[in-house]
């Protein structure tokens, strides 16, 4: 409800009264008037300010008083067209086309001026427009005012025509009308007069230059289209003129208002800036002394207060501490700890009291003027501090007082306004949501502690999850053995995090919620494999609790596990050994077996062999008793030829003390006869080989190996009738770790021989006894003796090596043998290169490795080269060292048994060496992390087991980039 008490009048107004006063009666004392009507000259100036009613009455009576002009209202009306009072008014007037739109919008413009009436403008023709003020309920304007309003709307024509407009008031509140109607008329601008001139001269000088023609002779004719074209030129040039000079007055009213507008666009970019920062900075800020104190900053850096403080209550609201300010000396600082401004004292009048008590701002420009209402001890303190003014605003949240912000000038005098005054109390609100904020986060920090405690402290993995799978918390045991830090998994899914991205995985993430769901009471437990960040999986068994909401509906799950890898691993390790015993139990049966049999079948055999061939010299070539026995001779010799798989098979200790080079032993299979026959039974197997140039040797027979290659082709081709591919490959492999394939590969340095067919594969059923002499899916007889894989697998038991198989029906079959490499007579590989090209210069290198033997080999290898070389067992050792040191290039091993891998090794050194160099080498095929880890900037990938050659090459490489 509008009262007497009500700011309804914009100082703009006042204002301009101030400015028509010093033009035209400069003798006059303005601040003694200022001062009798309760203002200051400083609201005047301040364009937030708003006065009440009683304050212009008194006003407008005391200037008729000292000017003896009771029409200074209207005249002062009139000043305002001109007056810089107007400030952003100006922008819609000059942002106008015409003085008709100016009044029709002169009700949005005038609340700039007065919240005391409504406005409404209404166009009665081209060039009048009649204008209603109604005013508001509980408005109780004086006469003066309306005759103001009058000379304000005379003095909006001369914006446009240099005159003031006409105005007569039919209809007047003073006069006993209900409101006031201004009808308003203007005069065209002299360049719209001439412009009439202009263009009726032009169609009089056209009318009479086409009568004439027809009347004067051709001569006088022509004379007067030139007279009549020299006066309309005339009246042309003086419109330009007139032109020309309004749109340069324009053009200067525009700077102007420009330069006003550019200064207001500065003051609140840095107000929007302020506030930008206040709210960046309170939104990531959780501890309200680093608060408080980046409050004070950003004032400090975007107000033009000397100094400024924050005070808040301590937890009794009892006192005002002192939390941070700036622009005090550091004895004046100490006077502000010190002070005691006591909040349960009811007789207390301080303004930091008054301001947190009444929830109310204080704006004081001059101290000593408001002494009679201060305290004698805050008038002390304003003294020991210096202070003549100053702005003073509750910080408050939802009616609860919290402390106070408050200002002043000490240098720069320049006085405080009502906008500052707003300004601040935004700020002390948006403190006020960050200072609780900050308490309320540390009351939570404090109530969970005990609750973290136990949970981080727990030597067991427990998550929260929502019912999508997102995770919501993951203690700290959970962090340390997944290897995810809380920003890398929180808001992650457990599928393709925890959980393999799998459709199945994904599958029994729904199953298991809609089971939670349908029995609450249950504690669901089960046990699977997870991944862990480095890519290696682990069995874990977990206890999944669903947790509900208010409404009944379950929203997390609380899930709990334990590490059964080791259970596992150990079950797993049973089962196989269990299978390999009985497998090798059954294989020493039968190489027992067979190797009786072969012993008894030899002597046998020798007759139906040798005799044979005895007859068959006395019998003539014509005897029909030869073929007979030619028949019985080729039956021998196939016999004897199984006797002889009999033998290989249960032989053992087979001499493996030679150096061999698989290679070789290819490339002469591949020239041998059997290879021809081979070739000629199976015309549409295609073989090719991708054998490595630098590939170890190792210890074998190369009888036994040759005939393990020979029976590993034949038995590819038979498996494709129709034709196919065959793949012949050898390759260096390091494993370390080991591998379960068809059975356990141990760790070590390899040479892996791969013989891969398109053939029909091997049914699943079928692949656990295709190493059992004579069971084979071909015909017998027919097709090889049955012993060929029985003697492959008894090859590959003498030389200590293993076999993986891998077969799809109908896909083709994959057979992939492991020898241990030697160091006996290695062949050096480093004469393809120069030794300049692989010498390094001194340049220090860092190998990351988890095994010792491979440490030594390449740290022997990089010294021969010239390198300075440090080793470390683990990547956590090595981003360590690296902290404190540096390396020019680092060989980092991509998996190592315990810890983090080579890719999150090398992210972590790159936080503190931005742009270091790296090689990675590996005993497995190059994997997606391998390819990120180069994305990230690491250099070459390296096949182990080490080689001098590509070690050195891929090193020297690296550097020289």
């Amino acid at each position: 409800m509008i009262n007497e008490n009500t700011p309804l009048y914009n100082s703009r107004i006042t204002k301009i009264y101030v400015e028509f006063l010093a033009k035209h009666n400069p003798t006059i004392d303005i601040d003694s008037i200022l001062t009798s009507a309760e203002m200051t000259k400083y609201q005047v100036e301040d364009q937030a300010h708003w006065f009440k009613q009683y304050q212009v009455d008194r006003f407008n009576e005391i200037v008729i008083e000292k000017t003896g002009n009771p029409n200074i209202a209207r005249e002062a009306g009139r000043y305002g067209a001109s007056s810089e009072a107007l400030g952003v008014a100006k922008q819609y007037v000059l942002g106008l086309l015409n003085l008709t739109s100016l009044y029709l919008l002169i009700g949005k413009v005038y609340p700039i001026f007065s919240r005391a009436v409504d406005v409404k403008a209404i166009k009665k023709g081209p060039e009048k427009v009649e204008i209603v003020s109604k005013p508001k309920p509980g408005v109780n304007e004086k006469p003066f005012q309306c005759e103001n309003r009058i000379g304000m709307f005379e003095s909006v024509a001369k914006l446009f025509t240099d005159n003031l407009a006409s105005i007569h008031h039919p209809v007047c509140i003073h006069k006993g009308g209900e409101h006031c109607q201004y009808l308003i008329s203007w005069e065209d601008t002299p360049s719209i007069f001439w412009k009439r001139i202009r263009n009726i001269s032009l169609l009089v000088s056209i009318l009479l230059s086409a009568t004439c023609y027809f009347i004067f002779p051709f001569m006088t004719w022509l004379l007067m289209i030139l007279i009549f074209a020299l006066v309309n030129t005339i009246f042309s040039l003086h419109l330009v003129k007139l032109e020309k000079n309004k749109l340069a007055s324009s053009v200067k009213s525009q700077g102007n208002v420009a330069q006003d507008l550019l200064e207001e666009m500065n003051i609140r970019h840095n107000n929007a800036a302020l506030v930008q920062e206040i709210g960046q900075a309170t939104s990531a800020i959780l501890d309200i002394d680093k608060l408080i104190y980046a409050i004070v900053q950003i004032i400090e850096n975007r107000l033009h207060f000397d100094r400024g403080l924050i005070m808040l209550a301590n937890n009794n609201k009892t006192r005002l501490v002192y939390m941070a300010g700036y622009g005090y000396s550091n004895e004046q600082e100490k006077i502000l700890c010190q002070a005691d401004f006591h909040l349960d004292n009811p007789a207390s009048k301080g303004v930091f009291v008054v301001a947190f008590k009444e929830q109310r701002p204080f704006l004081i420009n001059d101290i000593s003027q408001n002494s009679s209402k201060l305290s004698k001890r805050s008038l002390d303190l304003a003294k020991n501090m210096g202070a003549q003014s100053l702005i003073c605003v509750p910080i408050v949240y939802e009616n609860e007082s919290l402390g106070i912000l408050t200002v002043d000038n000490v240098k720069t005098k320049k006085p405080h306004t009502q906008s500052d005054m707003s300004l601040l109390m935004g700020v002390a609100s948006q403190a006020a949501i960050s200072i609780i904020n900050a308490r309320s986060f540390q009351q939570i920090q404090e109530s969970e502690k005990k609750y973290r405690d136990l949970v981080e402290n727990a030597n067991s993995i427990i998550m929260r999850r929502d019912i999508h799978g997102n995770i919501i918390f993951f203690n700290e045991f959970a962090q340390k053995f997944f290897g995810y830090n809380e920003n890398e998994i929180l808001g992650k899914n457990i599928i393709g995090t925890i959980l393999p991205e799998t459709k199945a995985a994904q599958c029994d993430l729904i199953a298991l919620t809609k089971t939670l769901q349908k029995d609450t009471e249950r504690q669901f437990i089960n046990e699977n494999q997870n991944i862990l960040s480095n890519g290696k999986t682990v069995w874990i068994a977990w206890t999944y609790k669903p947790i509900f909401n208010d409404d009944g509906n379950m929203r997390e799950v609380l899930c709990i596990g334990n590490d059964i890898s080791e259970l596992k691993r150990t079950e797993q390790e049973k089962m196989e050994l269990e299978i390999r015993l009985q497998r090798a139990q059954k294989m020493e049966a039968i190489g027992t077996l067979a190797g009786g049999v072969a012993h008894d079948l030899n002597n046998i055999l020798s007759g139906l062999v040798s005799y044979p061939e005895l007859l068959l010299m006395d019998i003539p070539s014509e005897s029909p008793l030869r073929k007979p026995l030619l028949t019985i001779k080729k039956s021998g010799e196939k016999a004897a030829s199984i006797v002889q798989d009999l033998l290989t098979l249960a032989r053992r200790g087979v001499s493996i003390t030679e150096v061999v080079n698989l290679n070789e032993i290819i490339l002469e299979y591949l020239k041998s006869p059997e290879f021809e026959k081979l070739q000629l039974y199976h015309p549409g197997a295609t073989i090719t080989t991708h054998l490595d140039a630098n590939l170890f040797n190792i210890l074998g027979s190369q009888v036994h190996l040759s005939k393990t290659i020979m029976n590993l082709v034949l038995n590819a081709a038979e498996a494709m009738p129709e034709g196919g591919k065959i793949l012949i490959q050898t390759e260096n492999k390091y494993i370390d770790r080991p591998l379960n394939g068809y059975e356990q590969i141990k760790e070590g340095d390899y040479v892996a021989l791969t013989v891969s067919d398109t053939g029909i594969g091997i049914a699943e059923k079928d692949l656990e006894r295709i190493f059992e002499p004579f069971y084979s899916k071909k015909v017998m007889g027919r097709s090889g003796t049955g012993l060929g894989m029985a003697v492959i697998w008894g090859t590959i038991k003498d030389h200590n090596g293993f076999i993986d198989v891998k077969s799809r029906e109908g896909k083709g079959t994959t057979f992939k043998l492991y020898f241990l490499i030697t160091n006996k007579e290695r062949i050096s590989r480093i004469h393809e290169l120069s030794v300049d090209e692989l010498m390094g210069k001194g340049e220090s290198v860092l190998i990351v490795d988890d095994v010792e033997e491979q440490r030594i080999i390449a740290s022997e290898m990089l010294k021969k080269l010239g390198y300075k070389v440090s080793a470390l067992p683990s990547g956590e050792a090595a981003v360590e060292f690296m902290r404190n040191h540096s390396a020019d290039i680092l060989v980092l091993d991509m998996i190592m048994a315990t810890g983090i891998d080579g890719l999150d090794t090398y992210r972590r050194i790159l936080e503190f060496h931005p742009g270091q160099k790296a090689i990675i080498v590996s005993g497995f095929s190059e994997s997606d992390r391998v390819k990120k880890l180069q994305r990230l900037g690491a250099g070459a990938y390296v096949k182990k087991p080490y080689l001098l050659e590509s070690l050195g090459k891929s090193i020297r490489t690296e550097l020289d980039k």
